[in-house]
C-alpha cells in the first residue's frame, strides 16, 4: 500500500505520518510540560510503525492518527467493497480533505471530509 500526501509519499519514519505527513523533525514542537508533541492534533509524540491491513504495516506520529486512518481504511473497505488497498492519496486544502483510495482491480472510492475528523474512536 503506497500513501500520497499531496503527491508526496509518505508512511515510514523518514517521509512522515501517513495521516498528517509530518516526521519527528517536522511536524513537533516541545510543550510547556517538556513532552515532544505532534504539531498538527497536539498528542504526544511517539512515533511507531502500526499495521493497518494484514501484513501492512505504515508509520505514524501518535495514536490519533494511527486510529483516525483506520478509521478512513474501514469506511472505504465498507463503501466500496474494498480489499486490496493499493494508493491512498490524501490531498489537503485548508480545513478540508479529500482522500482517494484505489486497490489492486481499479475501484476508487473518494471521501471528502474536513481535516481532521479525531472524534471517531
Amino acid at each position: 500500500m503506497r500513501v500520497l500526501m499531496n503527491d508526496r509519499e509518505v508512511g515510514d519514519e523518514y517521509a512522515g505520518c501517513a495521516l498528517c505527513g509530518d516526521n519527528r523533525r517536522t511536524g513537533t514542537y516541545l510543550s510547556i510540560d517538556g513532552a515532544l508533541r505532534c504539531k498538527v492534533c497536539g498528542k504526544p509524540w511517539r512515533g511507531f510503525y502500526q499495521e493497518v491491513m494484514a501484513g501492512i504495516k505504515l508509520y505514524f506520529c501518535c495514536g490519533e492518527h494511527y486510529r483516525e486512518f483506520r478509521r478512513i481504511i474501514q469506511r472505504a473497505v465498507a463503501m466500496g467493497n474494498v480489499t486490496r488497498i493499493k494508493v491512498v492519496s490524501i490531498f489537503i486544502n485548508g480545513g478540508e480533505r479529500s482522500i482517494r483510495i484505489e486497490d489492486e482491480d481499479g475501484k476508487e472510492i473518494t471521501i471528502n471530509e474536513p481535516t481532521f475528523n479525531l472524534t471517531h474512536a
